[in-house]
């Protein structure tokens, strides 16, 4: 194989590197809005978390995915549960797609990278790959989706908080 073709595959093998029962950083990010979100305390707390990885805002999978994170979001809440949407869509694009989907829960603009790279997440030309990655009140990784659909990932991600929740 050529050197540049190991090289397109890289980000790919380092995202299957990630499994249930690792513990993760959780570090302090911000929040499209400029709130500043203490995920480690989150966790510390109590809570479940859901990072779901979205490669553009504004596009018919990520919005479709993005509206039925929404109307899950009580249930989420319910089951203490916080999720966030990620990409590296800046604050300003983020933001107008809260406001034109009327979105719930936190949307984080990763514009660096860090959450990608605490969670193995590939990024191609720009965009995130579509993976959801659940962590527990102990800072460890519960589950990991990869290249989810995005019809089917926040149902698939509730039913198995409902599971762990019994």
């Amino acid at each position: 194989m050529r050197p540049f073709l190991l090289l397109a595959f890289l980000p790919l093998s380092l995202a299957l590197a990630l499994a249930p029962g690792d513990p993760v950083r959780l570090p302090k990010v911000t929040d499209s809005y400029g709130r500043v979100v203490d995920l480690e305390a989150l966790a510390r707390g109590g809570k479940y978390l859901v990072f779901w990885f979205y490669p553009k805002a504004n596009t018919p999978g990520c919005s479709a995915q993005a509206k039925r994170y929404a109307e899950l979001h009580g249930e989420f809440q319910r089951l203490g549960v916080e999720v966030f949407g990620v990409s590296a869509d800046s604050p300003e694009e983020q933001c107008a797609f809260v406001e034109r989907l009327a979105l719930k829960g936190a949307m984080i603009p990763d514009r660096k990278g860090e959450l990608a790279r605490i969670f193995g997440v590939g990024r191609f030309f720009g965009f995130y790959a579509r993976d959801t990655i659940l962590v527990n009140p102990q800072g460890r990784v519960e589950a990991v989706w990869r290249n989810v659909n995005p019809l089917e990932d926040p149902d698939r991600v509730l039913a198995h908080v409902r599971q762990l929740r019994r």
